[in-house]
């Protein structure tokens, strides 16, 4: 089994994506093998109002609820989010997806410090990507910043019961990072080849990695080639592929189901 744990489903205004509906994003699943996704909106990055591409994420996987679990995009400047928090869970969402960077917030705001203990409080994990695009490939209007490592570290001291899932990092292994235990690493920005997977997994343990690909800003395959070439023993890569996300997820027995035909 795979979960992949970070897949976007929406638009982006910057360039065009080869896959734009949960439809597209399941026949590239079920292509690379991927059982499950772990999906947040894209649309929601960008909308003023975040929660109205958290309502559109919903209504495009409903009938294909066995293959993604949701995720929310909130902002905790915007007012009523507490309302929109409740909505997403009675939806199913099982975690957050927070963009300071484009919802101009820090993440060590108050306001953001209370959203994060209320998903705690909630059993929701939270995740955050430190960038959508890397730098050199930005489109000039995207001048969102990469969050910094330190403000990371920060959150997980302030709010130590959270579980903090950091995606689309680069450089996590030589960082302090890896001393909280209630933060875990998403491999899509890091390097396999070089031995950076391998160096976090010796550094934090197997239990605090998961499998993703930031599809489709990125290519799926090339997540799919790092996840073989980490250098561990087999149960170890299976914690990788699955069960860490599982585990954070509180999934239950009756995933995956269906592929298509």
């Amino acid at each position: 089994m795979i979960i992949d744990f970070n897949v976007y489903l929406g638009h982006w205004p910057f360039r065009r994506l080869c896959v734009r509906t949960a439809l597209g994003i399941l026949r590239q699943m079920d292509r690379s093998g991927i059982d499950i996704a772990v999906v947040s909106s894209l649309n929601s990055v960008l909308y003023a109002d975040p929660h109205d591409g958290n309502l559109e994420l919903l209504q495009e996987i409903e009938q294909y609820s066995e293959r993604f679990v949701p995720l929310a995009v909130l902002n905790p400047k915007y007012p009523g989010w507490e309302g929109d928090l409740e909505e997403c869970i009675n939806h199913g969402c099982k975690g957050l997806r927070l963009y300071p960077q484009y919802h101009n917030y820090s993440l060590t705001d108050e306001e953001c410090l209370r959203l994060v203990k209320r998903a705690h409080e909630s059993n929701l994990v939270v995740s955050i990507p430190v960038r959508l695009r890397d730098g050199r490939g930005r489109h000039w209007m995207d001048s969102a910043r990469d969050i910094n490592l330190e403000e990371l570290k920060q959150l997980a001291e302030r709010v130590p019961e959270a579980k903090i899932v950091v995606l689309e990092a680069r450089g996590v292994a030589d960082s302090p990072l890896f001393e909280y235990p209630n933060v875990y690493f998403e491999i899509s920005g890091m390097d396999a080849a070089f031995g950076e997977i391998d160096r976090l997994i010796e550094r934090v343990g197997d239990s605090r990695v998961v499998f993703g690909s930031g599809f489709p800003l990125k290519y799926l395959q090339s997540a799919i080639l790092k996840a073989k070439l980490i250098r561990k023993p087999e149960e170890t890569v299976e914690k990788i592929l699955w069960k860490n996300a599982y585990g954070l997820l509180g999934l239950d027995q009756k995933r995956p189901s269906c592929r298509l035909n």
